[in-house]
């Protein structure tokens, strides 16, 4: 008799129509590192008296099916962890239409860099509406207009997010609608010829590329009132042995952040019992290809500004299941139900400068964003919108670097009315 391996195990997922009832068609192999998925029975024992020292027989407790899957964060497969996660996910085909202004010195004061007929200035002081510092650095300044014009109110500068490159000299300018409609935003910036000089270069007179055609855009947002369950068959052919988990709902992900090493997700899984057998009941599943981000291709972004000195951190998106445990013969329950959202994390950065904690000290709140990217048309995005920083220790432990550590919390945000969106950009048509 053949024993059970891992390297020969799989798994293979698809959604439920009705709770607790595995479809007949439908699945996809899913890859995964690890699987603590099954029924489990637990046994009571006797509390009898009067029969001597030797215990009587034990009784069956209810059954439970809650355990952790272990899975690769890839550019197609993992989108339906995400919709198990936060939903059914609103899909755009096409591209944002993108441009940038780079800046070969500080501007000036009173500079401007216009975008959509709209000025944003750069100020010596005094800075106040749609105006930014001039810093001490280049980099200085343009992180404060990163920051400035993603909060900005009027119109024409909040219809685009706005990011700092690495380098700390260009401002990049995506439209926020996926499509033609951004091509037509206008580019300027001030010059010698004007009042002050921004030392600004516009990538064009209109941000550019935007399209209908390409990569699928999925975007998946919190706060659903309610959440799919699926079925997930863990089989193991060389028994051959297969067990399918049905009533499988999503209660959290916990992604490890750092330098390098593999990109893995920790799926935590509430399923309402398991049914076991010989054979699959997958039928045949559909594959695609496995196409994985990897650590070193990750950026996290506070409010469109890379955050430098990140040594490591930890992203956790928790849905905190309420299971329905019910009275019922069969000792399962009932079902799922989603209660308060917990987005959570931590970054532990080396203390090199305040800027996190004069922001945790003020109690200002900001955005955080976790990036990964293989290549144009596959990404990977999770947008925290509302964050709010604690006041952390500066612990000196020896000679070395001092790191302060940001247990972070998120909430809603009061104009978003949502905690965290989920971006998956890939050549899938729908999830």
């Amino acid at each position: 008799m053949a024993r059970a391996r891992g390297a020969n195990a799989v798994m293979a997922l698809a959604f439920e129509t009705t709770y607790g009832t595995p479809p007949g068609s439908g699945f996809k192999k899913v890859p995964f590192v690890s699987s603590q998925l099954g029924e489990q029975q637990d046994l009571i024992a006797s509390d009898l008296l009067g029969y001597g020292r030797d215990p009587q027989q034990p009784a069956r407790d209810v059954i439970n099916n809650d355990g952790d899957v272990v899975v690769p964060l890839d550019l197609r497969n993992f989108g339906y962890w995400l919709k198990l996660l936060f939903g059914s996910p609103t899909t755009t085909q096409g591209t944002a239409a993108a441009g940038n202004f780079k800046f070969s010195a500080q501007p000036e004061d009173g500079a401007t860099i216009t975008i959509g007929g709209a000025d944003w200035t750069f100020k010596a002081s005094g800075a106040s509406g749609d105006q930014s510092l001039i810093g001490s650095t280049l980099r200085d300044t343009l992180t404060n207009a990163v920051i400035g014009l993603n909060a900005s109110a009027t119109t024409a500068i909040k219809a685009q997010t706005y990011t700092l490159n690495d380098a700390g000299d260009t401002i990049v300018v995506t439209s926020d609608t996926i499509g033609t409609s951004g091509n037509s935003v206008t580019l300027a910036a001030s010059d010698s010829g004007d009042d002050a000089d921004s030392h600004a270069t516009a990538s064009g007179a209109t941000l550019s590329g935007g399209g209908t055609t390409g990569a699928y855009n999925h975007v998946f947002v919190s706060g659903a009132l309610t959440l799919p369950s699926a079925a997930i068959e863990v089989g193991m052919p060389d028994v051959p042995s297969y067990g399918m988990n049905f009533g499988a709902m999503a209660d959290k992900l916990a992604i490890q952040l750092q330098r390098s090493g593999l990109l893995n997700g920790t799926v935590s899984i509430v399923a309402q019992g398991e049914t076991r057998g010989g054979s699959t009941g997958a039928g045949s599943p559909t594959e695609a290809a496995i196409d994985r981000f990897t650590q070193f291709t990750g950026q996290i972004r506070r409010d469109g500004v890379p955050l430098g000195n990140v040594v490591s951190g930890t992203f956790t998106y928790a849905n905190n299941l309420d299971k329905v445990e019910v009275i019922r013969p069969d000792g399962r329950i009932a079902g799922a139900d989603p209660a308060m959202l917990a987005v959570t994390g931590q970054v532990a950065v080396r203390f090199a400068d305040t800027s996190l904690l004069d922001l945790a000290v003020a109690g200002t709140a900001i955005e955080l964003i976790f990036e990964w990217s293989i290549a144009d048309g596959k990404l990977l995005r999770f947008v925290v919108h509302n964050v709010n920083l604690p006041k952390p220790k500066l612990p000196i432990n020896g000679p070395a670097g001092v790191q302060a550590t940001f247990d972070w919390q998120a909430s809603e945000h009061p104009t978003l009315a949502r905690t965290c969106t989920a971006v998956l950009v890939n050549d899938v048509s729908s999830y």
